[in-house]
């Protein structure tokens, strides 16, 4: 059987990586469980990564890029990618006539990305990042990871809200998008950390209804 290349490995060595801290959390990670998930030694993966705190600083990497590869496609949907996408703010008039036109409006590729990122147990593995967060507090190299993350997002959120605003669909949010992109991420993350700590007081089923009211209220 042929080797696998390194990247290859170290791929497979990241999504065990992330697999293993989503069942134990963070603090109860060894590299040894990772390397028991591939059946591989543990010097194997020291190999590849040199410490368990360059591990854990790439694998959170790769599953915020795994996430923000995912919310690129949807703010690039075309009318027939995003009848796949999720719709978790409702429809407008602007999606029917951008439809027309042979794409998704702005502002509706603006909610389905904005769907994505929402605790909605299929999408993002909320758990994983509120404790990395609370490991970021302490580690110099977590934060830079997760404020590298931030700021793709940011610029995502950005671009849909400036293509939104001139194409008429919405109107510029106080401040402006920078701004408003980052009031929106404030507000999605403060409902993740809610639906993940205390779920028995959110109804998840309300989470869209207030997801679009904030939607609204930012761009009108």
């Amino acid at each position: 059987m042929a080797r696998k290349s390194a990247a290859v490995r170290r791929e497979e060595i990241l999504a065990a990586t992330v697999e293993e801290i989503e069942a134990t959390g963070l603090r109860a990670l060894r590299v040894s469980d990772v390397a028991a998930r591939l059946g591989l030694s543990a010097s194997l993966v020291i190999y590849h990564f040199e410490t368990k705190e360059a591990l854990v600083a790439e694998a959170f990497d790769f599953a915020g890029r795994q996430d923000i590869d995912r919310a690129r496609e949807l703010a690039a949907a075309t009318a027939s990618a995003g009848t796949d996408a999720p719709h978790d703010g409702g429809g407008d008039a602007t999606t029917g006539a951008a439809s027309a036109r042979g794409s998704v409006s702005a502002l509706q590729r603006l909610r389905d990305v904005v769907g994505w990122y929402l605790p909605s147990g299929s999408s993002r593995s909320w758990k994983i990042w509120i404790d990395a967060w609370s490991a970021g507090l302490f580690d110099a190299g977590l934060r830079a990871t997760f404020a590298a993350l931030d700021r793709e997002w940011k610029s995502i959120l950005v671009h849909l809200m400036d293509e939104a605003i001139a194409a008429g669909e919405c109107t510029a949010p106080e401040g402006g998008t920078a701004s408003g992109a980052t009031r929106v991420l404030a507000f999605l993350d403060g409902l993740a950390i809610q639906v993940m700590v205390n779920s028995e007081t959110v109804d998840t089923e309300a989470l869209s209804t207030w997801v679009d009211d904030f939607l609204t209220r930012e761009l009108g």
